[in-house]
């Protein structure tokens, strides 16, 4: 028996950690997403300046081969070309600097012509080729996340021979981590008072030592008046089941739930966990409020929403469904949606 529950341990953790490498790489995968539309953006812009200019030089070379074309029609009638000798010679010379002034006017339109020819083939050549290496990131990336799902198959194939031990070591866990949550919510309680008591008794202190006001601490805004209805979105979403890059309505990953909950409430977030934590306040994480979104170390690897009581909504990874589970100890940073 304690080999059993040994081996479903040893499973549950293993999937568990797969599972969260599964959600880097998607978010990975979203950011190279990110990454490819701005640049066929650019390349789109690019094109369009690559049009323009051919355009214009069509435009200059139509002018000048009218200019050639009159100059030899008006050639034997011109008043250049007749007359006496002295007339003729300085017609002549005029004839000459009017030849000269052409042949400049037009070498210096066609070499512009080239030059920007060359200089929007460069540029869309460039952003090709970003491009093309985004494109590559995106492949890797699907190549890799195809890996852990296979390697999740194999050890869930594993896992279901010993399913009533990993039932019973689940509650355990739950337990445990449930125990733990609501103990490290009530340590941060007690630290936030002890921090609130603390900055009263220093301004209190301050104002006795001078009139003028000081700012001991940064006050968060307070919660967007979405956030609520965020939290009422992604709860109604509770059962779905996780899909790597989905953003909805029935199937989400993490960066998607929350992508999809406050766009239900008229909020736009970018579909990358990165990207909504560089987009909206940073906030200490003792000032979590219902809707706030929190995110480990690296924020571009999960993402989650926190909804009260110590308790985040996350879609985790495959083979897990949009769940409230009290918030573990991965996640490190916060931020406030406005």
């Amino acid at each position: 028996m304690s080999n059993l529950q040994a081996e479903a341990a040893s499973l549950a953790a293993r999937i568990n950690s797969l599972g969260l490498q599964e959600e880097a790489l998607s978010e990975r995968y979203d950011a190279a997403r990110y990454q490819l539309t701005t640049l066929q953006n650019a390349v789109t812009a690019a094109q369009a300046q690559l049009a323009t200019a051919q355009a214009s030089t069509a435009k200059a070379k139509a002018a000048l081969k009218a200019d050639a074309l009159q100059a030899y029609a008006d050639g034997g009638n011109s008043p250049l070309v007749s007359g006496g000798a002295v007339q003729g010679a300085t017609n002549g010379m005029l004839r000459s600097e009017y030849i000269n002034t052409l042949a400049t006017n037009q070498s210096d339109a066609v070499d512009q012509y080239h030059l920007a020819t060359l200089q929007e083939k460069a540029a869309a050549s460039r952003l090709k080729q970003q491009e093309a290496a985004a494109q590559a990131q995106v492949n890797a990336i699907a190549a890799d996340q195809s890996a852990v799902m296979a390697t999740d198959g194999q050890l869930r194939s594993e896992q279901s021979k010993v399913s009533g031990e990993i039932t019973q070591l689940k509650a355990q866990e739950l337990a445990a981590e449930q125990a733990a949550a609501a103990a490290a919510a009530a340590q941060r309680r007690a630290a936030a008072l002890a921090a609130q008591q603390q900055a009263q008794q220093l301004a209190a202190l301050a104002s006795q030592l001078q009139p003028t006001t000081l700012s001991l601490n940064f006050t968060p805004p307070p919660p967007g008046s979405g956030a609520s209805g965020a939290v009422r979105a992604a709860e109604s979403r509770i059962g779905d089941w996780y899909q790597w890059g989905a953003a909805g309505p029935n199937t989400f990953d993490c960066s998607g739930l929350v992508m999809w909950a406050y766009e239900q409430v008229g909020v736009s977030l970018p579909h990358y966990s990165g990207a909504q934590y560089n987009d909206t306040t940073h906030i200490p994480m003792s000032d979590l409020q219902p809707g706030d979104l929190v995110f480990f170390s690296d924020p571009g690897e999960h993402v989650a929403m926190y909804v009260g009581n110590g308790e985040i909504i996350e879609a985790p990874h495959t083979g897990s469904q949009v769940h409230i589970v009290p918030m573990y100890s991965g996640f490190t940073l916060a931020s406030r949606v406005e």
